[in-house]
């Protein structure tokens, strides 16, 4: 029988390449597109995605942090 890590903390996945988070982060991405057509704000694309990709830096080292 195969052990089972003892806390949740005992194996972190690599973030970067992880397939949810980046299918998560282009969902964001299309939901603020259709907010801004909707809205009619007009923000360029590119602001929204650097946004976003900032947003994700925050929260990835914040919980890297976590011990």
């Amino acid at each position: 029988m195969a052990k089972k890590p003892s806390a949740p903390s005992a194996r972190k996945p690599n973030s970067d390449s992880n397939p949810t988070v980046a299918a998560m982060l282009a969902g964001v991405i299309y939901q603020a597109r259709l907010l801004n057509r909707q809205s009619k704000l007009n923000i360029p694309e590119h602001e929204v995605i650097s946004d976003v990709v900032d947003l994700y830096r925050v929260v990835r080292d914040e919980l890297a942090r976590e011990p």
